[in-house]
């Protein structure tokens, strides 16, 4: 059953990071492109992502209740050393979904609707930035561990931890990542000249992608982080991130020939791989630390839980993901024809 439960966090991890990808992904576009081009995405959104970017944070929910669950002191190590940008993470959240109602739905159109539009921009870059710096804090070789807590003053524990360069690299390649999955999903969605624009965002997004991962790369590099060397200790390693970006051939030909399924799937495979790469070489440690290890699996809570668990899990998906399909084939975001 704890296979299970490990199975639903990398599923739920997953699709926060397509689908919540592609809801952030908007937003950032949107306050990377001129005024003209901002409307533009400002209705696409509407039109296309509006109807269903609430349910987008269920993905987030699981992920959160999983680890306090069925993984009490990872969950309790995270939000203790890092509620600094986690705060800052569910503001972000706040201040976007707000933002994203109010200058749509507001009864009286004035210049409030500007500020509305400047929140969301904001907010909407902020926040995946901040998803990247979190991630970088975990994989950064910052955190502390808990026997190693002792000792420690204010800034090494709750700041130090997140804010470094490593984190800020992978805060930017983040929300570059969500800008290109965003960029991909619109282009098939999209026709005449607004496919062509974020055609050519996506072509622009995934030049920011490869920066911004050699930024990470370079940083790791300069800093002796042990995120580097367990990269650099697998060759298989490298040969998924290649094959990953070797996918760009096929998804760009399927988006010029106007496909509207294939290059979605393409680009699904290369957030997968790169999420796999993740899981197998760091597992079972998630977090990499100052100095000690701690494997996701030690000190597990009894079988009872991981069992308790397991079956509310397989439960609620056999309720939640039918609802979801349907939600999302309402609106015509998973139909498989051209």
């Amino acid at each position: 059953m704890e296979f299970i439960v490990l199975t639903f966090l990398f599923l739920a991890i997953l699709f926060y990071l397509l689908f919540g990808g592609a809801d952030f992904g908007v937003g950032v576009l949107e306050f990377f492109s001129s005024k003209e081009n901002k409307e533009i995405t400002k209705k696409t959104a509407y039109r296309i992502i509006g109807p269903v970017w609430e349910a987008n944070h269920v993905w987030l929910i699981v992920v959160i209740v999983i680890m306090w669950i069925g993984f009490p002191i990872y969950y309790n190590i995270i939000v203790t050393q890092l509620h600094i940008p986690l705060s800052l993470l569910l503001l972000g959240i706040i201040a976007r979904g707000t933002a994203f109602v109010f200058r749509h739905y507001d009864a009286y159109k004035d210049d409030s609707q500007k500020f509305y539009d400047k929140i969301f921009q904001y907010a909407s870059a902020f926040t995946p930035f901040i998803i990247g710096v979190i991630i970088g804090a975990i994989l950064s070789g910052e955190m502390i561990h808990p026997d190693k807590v002792a000792g420690n003053d204010f800034y090494t524990l709750y700041v130090a931890t997140w804010f470094n360069t490593f984190s800020l690299c992978t805060g930017l390649f983040v929300m570059s990542l969500t800008a290109y999955i965003s960029s991909i999903f619109l282009s098939t969605e999209s026709l005449d000249e607004e496919k062509f624009y974020y055609i050519k965002k996506a072509k622009r997004a995934s030049l920011f992608i490869l920066i911004t991962g050699a930024l990470v790369f370079i940083d790791s590099i300069l800093n002796g982080r042990e995120f580097f060397l367990i990269y650099a200790e697998n060759w298989w390693t490298w040969a998924i991130l290649i094959l990953a970006g070797l996918i760009f051939i096929p998804m760009w030909k399927g988006i010029n020939k106007g496909d509207r399924w294939m290059p979605r799937a393409w680009m699904a495979l290369q957030i997968i791989m790169i999420l796999m790469v993740w899981v197998i070489d760091i597992f079972p440690k998630l977090i990499i630390f100052k100095e000690g290890s701690l494997g996701l699996t030690e000190n597990p809570v009894p079988d009872a839980v991981y069992q308790s668990l397991g079956i509310a899990l397989l439960v609620a998906s056999a309720f939640v993901l039918p609802g979801l399909f349907h939600l999302y084939k309402t609106f015509g975001l998973v139909n498989m024809k051209k």
